[in-house]
């Protein structure tokens, strides 16, 4: 009877050092923090875009060309674009203070692990062209509709492309 009872005990201490380690594994693995860059994409979609404008408004504040492109996706047509802009602006001294984008309506399409695809409809809101005899307020943008695809990559959301709702194309 002895020996059944020494078997029986250590059948139920296996089991429960099993049970036990599973539970450990299974709470240490979901009640981990997600790490920092888990969080930034974590983000709502709306809350992407808004950061990635405050992150061009910044650039276009203190004339920062390579902070601009690193804003896009290496060969973004509209990345190129913005970055031959701001560089014409800095050639001629000038910069772009205060400049504020105004979400009126953003749509998800896609949201997927590594790509975003949105229906923004938004416009220039403020802005004031800086330079060393120039201060010019730029004028308020009409709302417009674009098809906004970011990419995830090196850590954080890039734009790809931009399409035009109205018909007019890529930008």
């Amino acid at each position: 009877m002895s020996l059944t009872r020494t078997a029986l005990t250590g059948l139920v201490a296996a089991v429960l050092c099993v049970v036990g380690s599973v539970v450990i594994w299974l709470s240490g693995s979901r009640g981990a923090p997600p790490s920092a860059p888990e969080q930034e994409k974590a983000q709502e979609p709306v809350e992407v875009l808004r950061a990635w404008d405050e992150a061009r408004a910044r650039a276009w504040q203190t004339g920062d060309v390579p902070g601009l492109r690193a804003l896009y996706v290496t060969g973004s047509p509209v990345g190129r674009r913005d970055v031959a802009m701001l560089q014409a602006y800095v050639e001629r001294g000038l910069v772009v203070e205060g400049l504020t984008t105004q979400l009126l309506e953003v749509r998800e399409v896609h949201v997927g692990f590594d790509r975003l695809v949105l229906d923004v409809t938004d416009r220039v809101h403020a802005g004031t062209v800086v330079g060393d005899d120039v201060r010019r307020v730029l004028p308020r943008d009409a709302p417009s509709l674009r098809r906004v695809t970011l990419r995830w990559g090196e850590g954080e959301w890039r734009v790809a492309r931009v399409v035009h709702r109205a018909g007019r194309g890529e930008t």
